[in-house]
């Protein structure tokens, strides 16, 4: 599952968040997981305190967290979801191509 890297877009194919695109903000390959921006928020509750210059830091927050690398697919330059393939270029380079058009992805 090497096809996907930081900054490409993805949508998302399985889950609650099933449909929405965002952009990859970073990848765990050892665990599969991946963290989109945009997907899967979720509440993280932090004690509230107070800092050097006295404002108050923590309480509620909303941020994103991973999910599984298997649910979600790249977006081409059409926007739609494909697969992704690989060939060689002229100098013998790997370049990701889009299963569903053909072109470099």
């Amino acid at each position: 599952m090497a096809n996907i890297r930081k900054g490409d877009t993805v949508q998302v194919i399985a889950g609650k968040d099933k449909g929405t695109t965002g952009t990859v903000l970073s990848i765990d390959r050892v665990k599969e997981r991946i963290l989109i921006e945009g997907v899967n928020r979720v509440k993280r509750h932090t004690k509230e305190t107070t800092s050097d210059r006295g404002v108050k830091v923590g309480g509620i927050t909303t941020v994103e967290s991973a999910i599984h690398l298997s649910n979600v697919m790249l977006v081409d330059g059409e926007g739609k979801a494909t697969r992704i393939g690989s060939r060689k270029d002229e100098n013998g380079k790997n370049v990701r191509i889009s299963r569903r058009s053909g072109k470099d992805a």
